[in-house]
């Protein structure tokens, strides 16, 4: 009896020692020429870090989306990036917050960032149980956004002359 008895606390040991571990993971996205979307399920102490480029022959971008909600219980996290190769983060800063007792924070940017060039973002932080969803995207310049309303204002008057005779 007294076997079964530590048989079953050591089992339950190891459960909440495997529950409390870090976490870390890479996800490397590879060239971002279309919208990406990742959600992780996390336990305890997490440190992922994501790593894109934006194709050299992409044309008519003017940044990056970069946008992530938390949520779960007793979440602190925090978000960084930088680019190239270095450690040395560009943006750092803590994401907190809480809406009717469920730990939340949101964070969302856009980013100019190079045709050609290689980025990198890390999401860290602890929590008793909760999940994240990044979402990432090329944002079109400006330009891109002219020749479209330029576009459908054509289609706009044709569709209007057709109507009228």
């Amino acid at each position: 009896m007294i076997l079964n008895i530590l048989k079953k606390t050591a089992a339950a040991v190891m459960l909440m020692a495997s529950a409390v571990a870090a976490q870390a993971a890479t996800f490397s996205v590879g060239p971002l020429s279309t919208s990406y979307a990742n959600t992780v399920d996390f336990a305890g102490s997490f440190e992922d870090t994501y790593t894109f480029t934006l194709p050299g022959s992409f044309s008519g971008v003017a940044g990056s989306y970069i946008g992530f909600d938390f949520a779960g219980t007793g979440l602190a996290t925090s978000f960084s990036f930088g680019s190239g190769a270095s450690s040395t983060p560009t943006v750092s800063l803590p994401l907190n917050g809480t809406l009717s007792g469920v730990d939340v924070a949101s964070y969302s940017t856009t980013l100019p960032l190079t045709p050609g060039a290689s980025y990198w973002f890390k999401l860290s932080g602890t929590g008793d149980l909760g999940s994240y969803t990044v979402t990432l995207a090329p944002v079109p310049e400006p330009e891109t956004y002219a020749l479209l309303l330029a576009g459908l204002g054509l289609m706009g008057v044709i569709a209007r002359r057709r109507q009228s005779k």
